[in-house]
């Protein structure tokens, strides 16, 4: 019993160091990216004020029970793992979004592509994006559909305009 007392103190003192850690991080307006450890600046001008993906690496943290609550206690990595859209209606696709599956404890969220993402590595994660069985499944769970090479004309369309590359 006592020990019990002891890790729910000490995961309480982390929870409270994670919460001013992040408070502190963005009164200075932005974070460090816990993958690849740039600094993200957060501006609200950009559209970046709730980020939680750097927008070089597109790594995030898995800071989220349910979406923008930051109440998870994981806060593991979160690698981005392929795009999909978000879906406005029955037919209608809408933006592109990043799909992150956490390293830690496998949950899968969606996120929005901010302004200052770089094109090269969205690029390079929906080149990248395959998933085994079991992702799938946990995929089709979460009601999401990656996207796949019949998809690359709208993914250049949103990226670099609707002619595409130049």
């Amino acid at each position: 019993m006592k020990n019990s007392r002891y890790y729910e103190h000490s995961f309480n003192d982390k929870k409270k160091n994670r919460e001013k850690e992040w408070k502190r991080e963005h009164d200075a307006g932005g974070f460090k990216c816990s993958h690849c450890k740039r600094w993200v600046i957060i501006n609200p001008y950009m559209g970046t004020a709730n980020r939680n993906h750097c927008p070089q690496c597109l790594w995030s943290k898995h800071v989220d029970q349910q979406k923008g609550d930051r109440e998870a206690d994981c806060h593991g990595g979160m690698r981005p793992i392929g795009l999909t859209f978000k879906h406005e209606g029955q037919f209608k696709q809408g933006e592109l979004m990043l799909v992150h599956e956490c390293a830690t404890c496998l949950k899968i969220s969606i996120n929005r592509i901010a302004r200052d993402d770089t094109n090269e590595g969205i690029l390079q994660v929906f080149a990248s994006s395959k998933s085994d069985r079991q992702l799938r499944a946990a995929l089709k769970n979460a009601g999401i559909v990656l996207l796949n090479n019949q998809d690359k004309k709208e993914v250049d369309a949103q990226l670099f305009g609707i002619s595409g590359r130049l």
